[in-house]
């Protein structure tokens, strides 16, 4: 026989919370201002005094607050309450109300005490702050609806508030209610958004970063498989959401989302094997930023584990030559400082890495059979997946202003001195910097007053978020090999040709802190003849300052790309 819950009892267990309607005690929020860190958000303050503590003062009663303990806040009105559904539904409030009981047993002076005014059963909830009532009444709720309703359109901040009371509370299914409702918030987080470049991977949406940013109230994950897979799940959401190394650090949206998440997302992200980036110098650069921002609220072990998860033998010569052994010092002299950041890796083990990256097959082999065993593992690990195409690379837009260019050429010095640089802002990042191989890029044209041509060059510079650690004589002799198509549009009557210049990694480097690129790749139109015109008329014309650049001028902007390509290994693959 199949049993059926009787509706109008369940629907008159909800119509009667909160409403006072045959209720025999109450429930009373409160702060006791000895309570060290009443505002602390990780716990209700009463939570950490143990399993079955009781929350009423010490001294006290539990008929209200006339006792003699601590002081105590009372955040709102109570909440009107029924014995036997706070029984039934949670152990903690059975046990307080079993203990009112025995205090007060029935006879004629308990009859006298609850027509007495502060004779009513009242229950304590000692919290942490105010700003802890909703989700505890919420809490409570559960217990009368069975429904889980943080709010008129409930968030994961709310939901997590709700649960973490029910925890302290004791409220019966009401965890694993809100786990349930986490759980189908996270699965559907970014569901109706856009996709990864037709991979059919769904971003992370406002949920998965809400989740990440609440981790204050995230309960024992170890304790807790069911609420871990709950996180486990958000972390696989992070990986085809921000993609690779250089799609966080070029999309300033993508970036803004790396910096708000702690470092378990950080972690999430830099253990995958589907995290891409170009080389392993931006991994590092990425996790500079991040911890340039986040260096504060980071404990010493949470930083050793996110630099753990950086593959060093993948770094590439530059950084083993300029940034490694800085970070390195830095740490040697001050590991808790903010330059110290970088845990975990000395200036011996630095040159070695040099070393043992440098070394041929055999060589590397024999190094890794003397290697403590404890060390072999960093020395072993794979490389990341590449995340620029070896048969069309990655493309970045930029373009250079119509006024950008005029302001330019308007105050060009006389064509004996050195010419200006204009430097192209990138279509995406609606800036001049790209960051790539672990360094800063930008373009810019170099023109020359009466010149028939201009340039176009490729710069490089060391990112703030390492710059400061590194020697500056070592950084402007340091040399950044570097593979890349550098294009700019022209136009030709009806059509458009493309003028470019092409940088091998075989044969070009740059040097930190300049640039490379062509001095005479852009041919220019030129001005008539004087008099060409004829007479007065001539002599009336205004030239137009930006006339020799008429075939790269298209709808008032010069523009190109700047397309990275993979390593010649990669590209000889295909």
């Amino acid at each position: 026989m199949n049993e059926c819950p009787n509706r109008s009892v369940l629907r008159g267990l909800a119509e009667v919370f909160a409403s006072g309607r045959s209720s025999d005690c109450d429930v009373i929020f409160c702060r006791e201002c000895n309570t060290p860190n009443p505002s602390a958000p990780s716990r209700p303050a009463a939570a950490r005094g143990g399993e079955g503590d009781d929350p009423q003062p010490p001294t006290g009663d539990g008929a209200g607050p006339s006792g003699t303990g601590p002081s105590v806040v009372f955040f709102g009105e109570p909440l009107p309450a029924h014995r036997l559904i706070l029984t039934l539904a949670s152990p903690r409030f059975a046990a307080q109300l079993e203990r009112w009981s025995a205090e007060h047993p029935p006879g004629p002076s308990a009859a006298e005490a609850a027509t007495a005014v502060g004779g009513r059963c009242q229950l304590r909830v000692p919290l942490g702050s105010e700003a802890e009532v909703p989700a505890a009444r919420a809490a409570i709720r559960f217990a009368y609806t069975g429904e889980v309703a943080a709010g008129s359109s409930s968030s994961v901040l709310e939901v997590l508030e709700v649960r973490r009371q029910a925890d302290y509370l004791e409220i019966k299914g009401c965890v694993a209610a809100c786990d349930k409702v986490l759980k189908a918030m996270i699965k559907a987080s970014g569901a109706g958004g856009t996709k990864e470049g037709g991979s059919g991977k769904r971003v992370a949406g406002p949920e998965i970063f809400e989740l990440f940013g609440a981790e204050a109230l995230w309960p024992d994950l170890d304790a807790e498989p069911g609420f871990g897979a709950i996180v486990a799940s958000a972390k696989r959401r992070l990986v085809p959401h921000f993609r690779n190394s250089l799609a966080v650090l070029n999309t300033p949206s993508l970036r803004g989302q790396l910096l708000a998440l702690p470092a378990t997302g950080v972690e999430a992200l830099l253990a995958s094997t589907e995290f891409g980036t170009d080389n392993e110098a931006s991994v590092l650069l990425l996790l500079a930023v991040w911890m340039d921002a986040n260096h504060r609220t980071t404990a010493t072990e949470v930083r050793q584990r996110l630099c753990s998860l950086v593959r060093l033998p993948y770094l590439g010569r530059p950084y083993f030559s300029l940034v490694l052994p800085a970070l390195a010092a830095n740490f040697e002299k001050n590991p808790n400082g903010r330059a110290g950041w970088f845990s975990g890796v000395t200036v011996t083990f630095a040159a070695f890495l040099a070393a043992f990256t440098g070394a041929a097959a055999r060589e590397r082999q024999c190094m890794l059979q003397s290697a403590p065993p404890a060390t072999v593992p960093a020395l072993q690990m794979s490389s990341r997946r590449q995340c620029i195409s070896p048969t069309d690379g990655l493309t970045f837009r930029w373009h250079i202003s119509k006024d950008q260019l005029l302001r330019v050429v308007r105050c060009l010095p006389p064509a004996s001195q050195q010419g200006v640089h204009v430097h192209g802002i990138f279509d995406q990042q609606s800036r001049h910097d790209l960051f790539a191989w672990g360094f800063i890029w930008g373009v810019f044209i170099k023109i020359s007053a009466g010149q028939p041509t201009a340039g176009l060059y490729l710069c490089c510079r060391l990112p703030a978020a390492v710059a400061p650690h590194c020697d500056g004589t070592l950084t402007a002799m340091t040399v950044v090999p570097i593979s890349a198509r550098l294009v700019v549009h022209r136009r030709q009557g009806n059509a458009q040709s493309n003028v470019h210049v092409v940088i091998s990694s075989s044969e070009d480097f740059v040097t930190v802190g300049s640039g490379v690129g062509a001095s005479k790749l852009l041919p220019l139109r030129q001005p008539p003849p004087q008099g060409a015109a004829g007479g007065a008329t001539a002599a009336a014309v205004v030239p137009d300052p930006l006339a020799a650049w008429a075939d790269y001028l298209v709808e008032g902007k010069i523009t190109g790309t700047l397309t990275l390509l993979a390593p010649e290994s990669l590209r000889h693959r295909c």
